[in-house]
C-alpha cells in the first residue's frame, strides 16, 4: 500500500469515528428520520399505487414489508413513483434501518457489559430487599453465606476484595464496610439483617467491627445486627453501637467441642441442627401469636408437636422498660408445660428443613 493510499485509509477511518459519534448521539433524530421516510413514503403509495383506495395503515403496511424486501409492490411497483420510491426504501430506508438497529444492540450489549463489569467488580447497588448483608470477610463467611443461600435468603457480602470462591448468588460489593457510602450500596436501608464479621484486612481487633456497627446503626437503625467479637472486653463498646446480637466465635466452637468429647456420638446432631444446607433439621425461633396469650406452654407446645416441630423452650424480654434487642431476652430451656404465656414472647423448635426460608 502507499504512503497516500494510507492516508486515505486513515482519513476514511477518522471520517467513519466521527459519523459514528455523531450517530451515537443523535439516534433520536435517526429513527425520527427513518420514522419521516416511512410515513411520507406510505403517502406516496396510497396516492399514486392504491388512488387513495384502501386505507394509509394498509399503505404504510405495505412499505414496511418493502423495506425488508418481501410483498409483491417491493417486486412488481405499477408506477413510475412507485419505482422510485421502492428505490429510496431499498437503499436509503435499509441503510438506516440497518444503523439503528446496530446502534440499539450495540447499546444494550454495552450496558450488559456494564452491568457484568460492575458486578465483578462490585462497584453496582444493591437492589434486593429483605436480604442479609454481610459486612467483612474471613474463613467463617463461606459457611455463613453457604446457610443463607441454603435456607432460601438473598445474600450481600461487602469485602475490600472479592474472594476467589464467592458464590454466584452472592451479590458483592467492593469497599469498607465502616463508610456509610458503601453500606448504601449494599442495600443496608432494605436489608432484614446484617452479620458484622472480623476482617483481617481492616485490622487484627475488634475495633473495625465496632466502627461497622456504628455505620449501620447510623445508616438503617432497624436492621436487627449480629457482630462476631474476638474480646469479650470489647462488648460494651459493641451495645453503645446498639448491636442487637453478639457471638464469641472461639467460645463456641470450644464449647461445641467440650461437648461432643463429653458426649460420644452426639456430634451428628450437632451439625445437623445448626445446619440449613442440608435436609435434616436446624433451629427456628417464631413470634407467639396472639391467639395464644393467656394460655399454657403445653397448649403452645402440643400444636408445634402437631405441626412436626421439636420445641425446645422460649425467649421472653426482662421486665425492665423500653425497647430491649432480642439478644438480651431471657431464654427459657424446657419451660414449665403449665406456665402461662405473656406477650412478647419467641419459641424456639427444631424443625425439618425444607430448602426454603424459615419465618422468624
Amino acid at each position: 500500500m502507499s504512503t497516500k493510499s494510507f492516508m486515505n485509509t486513515v482519513k476514511n477511518a477518522r471520517r467513519g469515528v466521527s459519523l459514528a459519534k455523531k450517530v451515537h448521539y443523535r439516534l433520536a433524530f435517526v429513527v425520527a428520520g427513518l420514522v419521516g421516510l416511512l410515513c411520507v413514503s406510505a403517502f406516496f403509495v396510497w396516492w399514486q399505487e392504491k388512488g387513495f383506495k384502501g386505507s394509509y395503515l394498509d399503505a404504510l403496511w405495505t412499505i414496511m414489508f418493502t423495506l425488508i424486501g418481501q410483498g409483491e409492490f417491493a417486486s412488481y411497483p405499477h408506477t413510475f413513483s412507485g419505482k422510485i420510491i421502492v428505490f429510496f426504501i431499498s437503499i436509503f430506508g435499509v441503510a438506516i434501518l440497518g444503523v439503528v438497529f446496530a446502534e440499539v444492540m450495540q447499546r444494550i450489549i454495552n450496558s450488559k457489559i456494564k452491568q457484568l463489569i460492575g458486578e465483578m467488580m462490585g462497584i453496582n447497588t444493591c437492589k434486593f430487599e429483605g436480604h442479609v448483608l454481610v459486612c467483612g470477610w474471613n474463613a467463617k463467611a463461606v459457611y455463613i453465606l453457604r446457610e443463607l443461600l441454603a435456607s432460601g435468603t438473598q445474600a450481600a457480602l461487602i469485602a475490600k476484595e472479592r474472594p476467589d470462591n464467592l458464590d454466584s448468588n452472592v451479590f458483592f460489593i467492593q469497599g469498607n464496610p465502616s463508610e456509610r457510602d458503601t453500606l448504601i450500596r449494599g442495600g443496608i436501608q432494605k436489608a432484614q439483617s446484617a452479620i458484622i464479621l472480623k476482617d483481617p484486612n481492616f485490622g487484627e481487633d475488634d475495633s473495625h467491627s465496632i466502627l461497622t456497627a456504628l455505620a449501620v446503626e447510623d445508616t438503617a437503625p432497624d436492621v436487627y445486627t449480629v457482630m462476631e467479637l474476638y474480646n469479650p472486653d470489647n462488648e460494651r463498646y459493641a451495645r453503645y453501637a446498639h448491636v442487637d446480637d453478639i457471638l464469641y466465635s472461639d467460645s463456641l466452637v470450644a464449647n461445641i467441642t467440650a461437648m461432643c468429647t463429653q458426649n460420644e456420638g452426639i456430634s451428628p446432631f450437632i451439625r445437623d441442627i445448626l445446619s440449613s444446607a442440608d435436609d435434616g433439621h436446624s433451629f427456628a425461633a417464631f413470634d407467639v401469636p396472639e391467639e395464644y396469650k393467656g394460655r399454657t406452654i403445653r397448649d403452645m407446645f402440643d400444636y408445634l408437636k402437631s405441626e412436626g416441630g421439636l420445641p425446645v423452650g422460649v425467649i421472653t424480654p426482662p421486665t425492665a422498660a423500653g425497647h430491649i434487642p432480642s439478644s438480651e431476652w431471657i431464654s427459657q430451656v424446657n419451660p414449665p408445660e403449665d406456665m402461662t404465656i405473656t406477650l412478647p414472647m419467641k419459641v424456639v423448635c427444631i424443625v425439618k428443613d425444607s430448602g426454603g426460608r424459615k419465618d422468624s
